[in-house]
């Protein structure tokens, strides 16, 4: 055995954050909303018992809220991804080769030693970061990715610490797992694979290479071997760059006004752009679209596009914001209802690598780097927000609704926890 690879998931990662910060939330049943309060992202097992499913909008499921006594949460992503950065540093700190596949995902790659010896490894993991950050975790061990992946649902139903080696014990327990439970099998695709008959992983992995190629993508034929034991997904601890970066908001209502939709843009270009920056890249093209609600059954749905090429590639915020609004003004019609705004950058290259043309003002480029440089900084050490340019506005009226939002409390001065003696 090469490796052992193991899946570190944090348990209901989203109703967790909130419980830190609440401890009286103990054991009662908690739901978290989606942007605009519409649908159920995220639920604590008191909350899953209750019959609350995943998806489901709220309002359709108020009435079971109020008669259960369901605390509602709206989502608070910057809370989440900071308790997400604080779990994921305690993981890095012991686990050189570490990728951290979503906001409450990591897979770690141990080279092969004792098993007893590695689960006892985790077990102290996993006491850790609870205790230094108050997010449960739970663990499952695998010789593969996929397999680590199965480990760790069973994980978060046993004592939160899951291996999975033994053959028989492997084929037995996929034998009972859906086609549509299995890693990157989606619904659409495990539709299919139900109409050949393949209803379960252990189906899956007995079925010809040959054949799954021909019905489906390389990835899932990888998949279908992982599942087998054998290893072939590898652990990327270095992500590649993103190719596009994408902001998007639905607006809290809907808004006919051009001046609010400056703003909004301004606001997620501001966003996109700081992305951008975090990767150490540039874009070169710049896309702006409006939509109107397309579940307004009285007006027809538009959707409303602009793209520009820029002459040299940048990732300075006023200079985007200023594209940004100038093709925003070119698609605007009035007397539409916009429900959402989006922002695309595209055409994205590393800054290490940029190639000045002869028309680049190469001295007010690097102006523009250190101002953003130095603009980032201050909000890394004050808090998002604290530095913004003045499109981005202040009362933000249009903004989504998050009417049930808890406090930003380990990013923002003004509402950390206080506590009363």
């Amino acid at each position: 055995m090469k490796n052992f690879i193991a899946l570190i998931d944090c348990n209901n990662f989203y109703a967790s954050c909130e419980r830190v910060f609440n401890p009286s939330l103990k054991n009662k049943p908690i739901v978290v909303l989606s942007n605009n309060d519409g649908c159920i992202i995220a639920r604590s097992n008191e909350a899953k018992e209750l019959g609350i499913k995943m998806g489901e909008p709220y309002f359709k499921c108020r009435g079971l809220i109020e008669k259960e006594n369901v605390e509602v949460f709206s989502s608070n992503y910057t809370l989440y991804a900071d308790m997400s950065s604080r779990v994921m540093r305690i993981v890095k700190d012991h686990f050189l080769n570490t990728e951290v596949y979503s906001i409450d995902e990591a897979f770690v790659s141990i080279p092969s030693g004792n098993l007893n010896e590695i689960q006892n490894r985790f077990i102290k993991l996993r006491a850790k970061i609870l205790k230094w950050t108050g997010i449960p975790v739970s663990v499952g061990i695998a010789p593969t990715k996929t397999l680590a992946k199965v480990a760790s649902k069973i994980a978060k139903k046993k004592d939160g610490t899951f291996s999975l080696f033994d053959k028989e014990k492997i084929n037995n327990i996929l034998r009972e797992l859906p086609i549509s439970s299995v890693w990157g099998i989606g619904r659409r695709l495990s539709k299919k694979f139900i109409g050949l008959g393949v209803y379960n992983a252990y189906q899956l992995t007995l079925m010809d290479h040959k054949r799954i190629r021909s019905l489906t993508s390389v990835n899932t034929l990888r998949t279908a071997i992982e599942l087998t034991g054998t290893m072939c997904i590898d652990i990327d601890s270095q992500p590649s760059s993103k190719k596009q970066i994408t902001t998007s908001r639905a607006f809290g209502k809907t808004i006919t006004n051009i001046d609010l939709l400056e703003e909004a843009i301004s606001v997620y270009i501001s966003r996109a752009a700081e992305k951008l920056r975090y990767q150490n890249s540039k874009c070169n093209i710049i896309t702006i679209a409006l939509s109107t609600n397309r579940f307004d059954k009285e007006n027809s749905h538009k959707f409303l596009f602009a793209t520009e090429s820029l002459g040299s590639s940048t990732n300075s915020t006023p200079s985007l914001i200023c594209t940004g609004i100038r093709l925003l003004k070119d698609i605007f019609e009035i007397g539409l209802l916009y429900k959402k705004a989006y922002v695309f950058l595209s055409g994205i290259e590393s800054s290490e690598f940029k190639q000045y043309s002869f028309s680049d003002d190469i001295d007010y480029i690097k102006k523009e780097d250190r101002l953003m440089n130095a603009f980032d900084k201050i909000n890394s050490v004050y808090g998002s927000d604290t530095m913004k340019y003045a499109n981005t506005g202040i009362s933000r009226d249009w903004f989504m609704k998050r009417e049930r939002k808890s406090n930003r409390y380990t990013t923002n001065w003004n509402e950390i926890l206080k506590i009363s003696l």
